[in-house]
């Protein structure tokens, strides 16, 4: 049996979200601020019974709850019409035990099963925070708010902690009106859960908290029936324990006596007497403590047999190291489970201080690391920024997280790839190649080449020079976007995944002019042989007939289709060009000693190199202009609205 699914209503940026759950891993991605780490802190509260705070209640909601409650102190509406309309913070776990013969024990699940039809095979929990406060106390704290919505607000504000309770509901899946009300130690005992936190303390010292004498203290305490799979080491541990208390006895016996003869000979004004008690010394040494607290990592070498300090130590390992012990840790106490239940780890951002390379590793192994510490399945939900963990993850276990103006809608991107089976395959291996930098960003620009990919940057910044971004707060420059090199045959395979996230993406491309299958100027070509152009042109006007006359206009409406907009060469000058080269030769016809008058054969760019070039406009001509259709495509990016 396992977790499916969870819907949450209520909570921070969550007001109506579904989240699936894979069996194994799930791996939640998304910019900041997407309230990936909320879905975690509120499955963690829940299971731990914690009281719902006014701070974690969704903005949106908040409004509305200030309005009910202000025509409840007015009498406007009873009490039981308020706590009806209330908007109430919940989750509902749905578990899929189909797996599970008829025979097996559902163990902890069982008390949540009341639909027992053969073919149902799921069981619906909803754990809900209600209103508990009776209408007299609840009158009784809005006695003096009665013309004021601030003191409303700020009341509610304070008493929020006090107005709700956590209930717990099995509910018949197919009949919710059929329910039953449960304990919260059901819930807990179906879910044991474990959290490790992003904010780790990652030092040694006696400020640092989950510092690593913490674990190994933890561990040295572990009772016997915890080392059953490791009776050496319980062996081991004991030995050293009996070691220590022989240690301290001889040591205090020696220390005690030097302590005394020092203490008698330094008494020497008039006290003791004999009439007094005697001064004496009772020295309480505890060496294992001593142990636990001054236990730090250490590099050791072989090859000359020195160590080196814990400082030496390197973060990312000291990360990676105490991961591992916190995951042993919770593969311990689940050990003391007897019945069937469903293990959650979540795991926060556990790329700090990893290098690229560590971070994929720790990606690629952990299923198997958890495997291999623990005989029960364990489901783990982890949260990262991290392209490389993104990029080692197997699609189906992805969840985006997509803000949109009010709250935040989790996307399966295994949902994506069953429905696009044409294009996934090529997305998987392009992101394997290069980076998931789509899951982090608020807007992408995809470029054909090398050259776009070093002059977009200095062409935006010259933009915001010419104060084209001004129509925006927050111009260009200053948002998230990625800058990612596809290539126009390859461009059009990414319009339907960045439409399914939901972001907003230009894609400068090149025209790509053809007559009879030969390259050709724009004014004498039929037709083009770019493949994103091609695929664009035919989603507007449903033709396979790709005439280089029509393509060339399209309007700036039919260049755009939903947050994707395409942008190539324009008319500049009085002629077309056919490549970002020739575009920039066109644009600044002086500097590279082209007549005005010239045609489009005179533009052709006949470098070698495309690269050099870029290099050496950005090195030896710095004023350079923009070409037209670049500048209509930034402005476009510039205005274009993330949240919808």
């Amino acid at each position: 049996m396992f977790l499916s699914k969870i819907k949450i209503k209520n909570y921070r940026l969550l007001i109506n979200t579904e989240l699936c759950i894979d069996k194994d891993l799930t791996l939640i991605v998304g910019r900041n601020n997407t309230a990936k780490t909320s879905v975690i802190n509120f499955i963690e509260n829940v299971l731990t019974g914690q009281k719902f705070s006014y701070d974690d209640y969704p903005l949106l909601r908040r409004k509305s709850v200030l309005a009910l409650l202000t025509k409840f102190i007015k009498n406007d509406i009873t009490y039981e019409t308020f706590c009806k309309k209330f908007p109430k913070p919940s989750i509902e776990f749905y578990i899929d035990y189909s797996s599970e013969s008829e025979d097996e024990l559902l163990g902890a699940l069982s008390p949540f099963i009341i639909d027992i039809l053969e073919d149902n095979n799921t069981a619906l929990i909803k754990a809900e925070y209600c209103i508990k406060t009776d209408e007299n106390t609840l009158r009784e704290y809005f006695n003096n708010c009665i013309s004021d919505n601030k003191d409303v607000r700020d009341t509610c504000s304070k008493k929020f902690k006090d107005f709700l309770e956590l209930k717990i509901y099995a509910i018949n899946p197919k009949d919710e009106k059929d329910f039953q009300e449960k304990s919260k130690e059901e819930l807990i005992g179906l879910f044991p859960q474990y959290f490790i936190s992003a904010e780790r303390g990652l030092g040694e010292g006696n400020n640092s908290k989950n510092t690593l004498p913490d674990t190994v203290s933890n561990y040295f305490h572990q009772t016997q029936e915890e080392f059953e799979e490791d009776k050496h080491i319980y062996e081991q541990i004991q030995k050293l324990k009996t070691k220590i208390k022989e240690t301290e006895k001889d040591l205090q016996n020696t220390n005690d006596a030097l302590l005394k003869e020092l203490i008698e000979k330094a008494i020497g004004f008039g006290y003791p007497n004999s009439e007094e008690l005697q001064i004496g010394v009772n020295t309480d040494i505890d060496i294992e403590q001593e142990i636990t607290n001054n236990t730090e990592l250490a590099y050791f070498s072989n090859y000359i047999k020195e160590t080196l300090p814990n400082t030496h130590n390197g973060l990312g390992y000291k990360n990676l190291i105490k991961i591992q012990i916190a995951l042993a840790s919770f593969a311990k106490i689940l050990k003391d489970r007897s019945k069937a239940c469903i293990p959650l780890l979540f795991i926060e951002e556990p790329e700090s201080h990893m290098h690229p390379q560590m971070q994929q590793a720790f990606a690629k192994y952990l299923i198997d690391f958890i495997n291999k510490i623990s005989n029960v399945h364990i489901q783990t939900l982890l949260t990262t920024h991290s392209a490389h963990i993104a990029n080692t993850t197997d699609f189906s276990k992805i969840r985006y997280a997509r803000k949109r103006r009010f709250d935040v809608k989790f996307k399966n991107l295994g949902d994506f790839a069953e429905d696009n089976e044409e294009n996934i395959k090529f997305i998987k291996k392009y992101l394997t190649l290069s980076r998931c930098d789509l899951f982090f960003t608020d807007k992408i620009i995809f470029v054909e080449g090398a050259s776009e990919r070093l002059l977009i940057p200095d062409m935006i910044k010259k933009c915001d020079k010419e104060k084209l971004f001004d129509s925006q707060k927050y111009k260009l420059p200053a948002q998230y976007y990625s800058l990612i090199e596809i290539g126009g045959a390859y461009a059009h395979k990414f319009i339907p995944f960045v439409d399914f996230l939901d972001i907003p993406c230009l894609i400068i491309t090149d025209i790509d002019p053809l007559k009879d299958s030969k390259s050709s100027t724009v004014k004498q070509g039929e037709t083009t042989s770019n493949s994103t152009i091609k695929w664009w042109y035919k989603k507007i006007k449903n033709t396979d007939e790709y005439k280089l006359n029509s393509i060339l206009l399209l309007t700036n409406e039919e260049r755009t289709i939903r947050k994707c907009h395409l942008e190539f060469q324009t008319k500049e000058n009085g002629a077309y060009s056919k490549s970002l080269e020739e575009a920039i030769r066109n644009a600044n016809r002086a500097h590279y000693d082209i007549d005005n008058n010239a045609n489009e054969e005179a533009l052709e760019f006949k470098g070698k190199s495309k690269t050099e070039f870029a290099l050496d406009l950005i090195s030896n001509y710095s004023d350079y202009t923009v070409p037209e259709y670049i500048k209509l495509g930034l402005v476009w990016l510039n205005n274009v609205k993330v949240l919808s």
